[in-house]
C-alpha cells in the first residue's frame, strides 16, 4: 500500500472490509487463470490440427503445382471468398469468434474446356482457404484469450502476493497499537483511581 495508514479503529474496520473482499476475489481470479489456460489448451489443439491440414493440402496439391504450375496459380487467385460467417460466443468473459459458414465467389470456370484435375483442385483450394480463414479465427481468438489470461494472472498474483499480505499486516499493525493504548488507558485509569483513594486516606 505505501502509504501511512491512520492508526484507529475505522481504519482497521475499513482493512478488514477490504481484506474480506480481496479474500472473495482471489478464487475468482484462480479459477478465471484455470478456465482460460483450458481454453487455451483446446484453441492450441485446434490450431495443430488446422496446421496440420494446411500442410497435408500443400502436399496433396505439389503434384499439380509441379505440372501445372501457372494454372494452379491462376486458379488460385480465381477461388475468392465472398463471405466468412462467424458467430460470437464468451467464455471466462472473452469474446471469442467461432467457425459457423465460408462462400466463395464463383469462378466462372468453363468446365467442359478446362482439364480433369480442376475440379478437384478447385475444392482443394477452397478447403485450404477455408481452413486458412478459420486458423485466423483462432490465432486471433488465442491472442484475446492470453492478454485476458495475463491479466487474470497479474490479478491473481497482486491478491496472494501485495493487497491481501499488507492488509493483514496493516490490521495486525493497528490491532498491537490499540492494544497497547487500551492498556495504558486501563494503566492510566488504575493510576487515577490509585492516586484519588490515597488522597482520601490521607484527608
Amino acid at each position: 500500500m505505501g502509504e501511512k495508514i491512520l492508526m484507529n479503529k475505522n481504519t482497521l474496520a475499513a482493512l478488514k472490509l477490504e481484506l474480506k473482499e480481496y479474500n472473495v476475489a482471489l478464487p475468482v481470479f484462480e479459477m478465471k487463470e484455470q478456465q482460460l489456460k483450458v481454453l487455451i489448451q483446446s484453441i492450441t489443439e485446434r490450431i495443430s490440427k488446422l496446421e496440420a491440414s494446411v500442410e497435408s493440402t500443400n502436399e496433396d496439391m505439389k503434384p499439380w503445382v509441379g505440372v501445372f504450375a501457372e494454372d494452379v496459380e491462376d486458379l488460385n487467385h480465381a477461388v475468392k471468398v465472398k463471405k466468412l460467417t462467424t458467430k460470437s460466443r464468451e467464455v471466462a468473459g472473452v469474446p471469442i469468434k467461432e467457425f459457423e459458414n465460408i462462400d466463395f465467389e464463383d469462378t466462372n470456370i468453363d468446365t467442359f474446356h478446362t482439364p480433369f484435375w480442376v475440379d478437384a483442385a478447385e475444392e482443394l483450394i477452397k478447403d485450404q482457404k477455408t481452413n486458412l480463414k478459420i486458423l485466423e479465427l483462432e490465432q486471433n481468438n488465442m491472442l484475446l484469450v492470453q492478454e485476458e489470461l495475463d491479466e487474470a494472472r497479474r490479478m491473481k498474483n497482486a491478491l496472494k502476493e501485495v493487497f491481501i499480505p499488507e492488509t493483514e499486516d496493516n490490521i495486525r499493525k493497528i490491532e498491537i497499537y490499540l492494544g497497547d493504548v487500551e492498556r495504558l488507558a486501563i494503566g492510566c485509569a488504575k493510576l487515577v483511581k490509585k492516586k484519588k483513594q490515597y488522597k482520601k486516606a490521607v484527608l
